[in-house]
Order: structure tokens, then C-alpha cells, then sequence
């Protein structure tokens, strides 16, 4: 399969980073959007690119573009595990055959997002400025849970939440700065990792 125009290469490479993102298809609203072109212009790109053989779609269906060609193809890619390694004391170097799939740090559910970090309030926790950390959707919290918290100024922040008497205290894992205190606060999701390209 080649021969693809440059926009119908970048519908391409917009649906597969769309379906491991959202583990569903774009629709082709959302194709003009992504490629500034119009609705009927990204419905003639996949058109001419199932005619190609690199797409699949259901008649009548919404959300149904399949990727066929593996080149563009959302597939899992398998890391191998080598071993471990020690962070502390030297141990002796231990090979075992093992893969990693990465896929198995991404949820199956859309309940789940992605967030960049900007600023260094919780370098303590090893979340730091360019992360990005995997948020899963909820509207509320344990104590000491890092949380997306939205202040009633509208503002959003990454804290450490804790319950106090009449209020709330988002807490940074930073010594050099101080907590937040709010009486009332929304909260819109909880971290469960983060992600960093060294």
C-alpha cells in the first residue's frame, strides 16, 4: 500500500493517533477539524484511501474507519524486559525473558486522560514540568490522593488533597512552596502515572 498524497498520509496518521488515544474512530467532523479541511473534503481523503486499501468503513455506521494499512495501523509494539537493575546497592545483573506491552499502562475505558505539566510543585511526588500524567475521570477523592482540582476562581491545579475542618487543603510536594486553602473545590480527576521522556 503506498502512494498516499501528503493529506491523505496526515488523515492516516490522524486516525490511528486517534483510535490509541480514545480507543474508538475519529469521526470525519473531527478529521476536517484536526486537518482544517472541510467535512466533505475528509470524507473524498477516505474515500480515495478505502478505494487505496488502507482504510476500511461500515456503511451507516459512525465511528467505523478501520485502519488496514499496518504501516498506520494503532497496533501494540511488545518492549522486551531484560532484567533488573539496581537504583541502591549493586546487585548482580539478573537477564529474564519478559515483554512489556505499553498498551497495559493505558486503560481500555475513556474514563482516563492525559495532562502536560507546567511548573514544579510537586517535584516531591516525581511528577516535574513536561510530564505528563495519566488522569483517571472522577469527581471526588481519598486524602493524600494527587487530584485535579479546579478553584472556585476557575483555575485548575495538580495538589495533594486533604480534608480539613471547613475547608480544603491542596498541598504541593514542594518545601519551597505553600498549600492552598479553599473552602469549596471541584475536582476532576485523580493521577495514576506519569510519563516522562528523558
Amino acid at each position: 500500500m503506498a502512494g498516499y498524497t501528503k493529506r491523505q498520509q496526515a488523515v492516516l496518521e490522524f486516525v490511528a493517533r486517534y483510535q490509541l488515544a480514545h480507543r474508538i474512530s475519529p469521526t470525519l467532523e473531527e478529521i476536517g477539524q484536526e486537518l482544517n479541511i472541510t467535512r466533505v473534503t475528509a470524507f473524498q481523503h477516505v474515500r480515495a484511501l478505502e478505494k487505496k486499501g488502507a482504510l476500511r468503513t461500515t456503511p451507516l455506521l459512525s465511528r467505523s474507519i478501520e485502519v488496514l494499512d499496518p504501516e498506520y495501523r494503532p497496533g501494540r509494539r511488545m518492549l522486551p524486559i531484560r532484567g533488573r537493575i539496581a537504583a541502591g546497592r549493586p546487585i548482580e545483573p539478573v537477564e529474564e525473558a519478559e515483554e512489556f506491552d505499553p498498551q497495559e499502562f493505558f486503560p481500555r475505558n475513556e474514563g482516563y486522560y492525559l495532562l502536560r505539566v507546567k511548573g514544579d510543585s510537586m517535584i516531591g511526588d516525581h511528577i516535574r514540568d513536561g510530564d505528563l500524567v495519566l488522569v483517571e475521570q472522577l469527581a471526588a477523592a481519598e486524602d493524600g490522593e494527587t487530584v485535579v482540582a479546579i478553584l472556585p476562581s476557575g483555575e485548575a491545579t495538580l495538589k495533594r488533597l486533604y480534608r480539613e475542618t471547613g475547608r480544603f487543603r491542596l498541598q504541593p510536594a514542594n518545601p519551597e512552596m505553600a498549600p492552598i486553602f479553599t473552602e469549596s473545590l471541584e475536582v476532576r480527576g485523580v493521577v495514576r502515572g506519569v510519563l516522562r521522556r528523558y
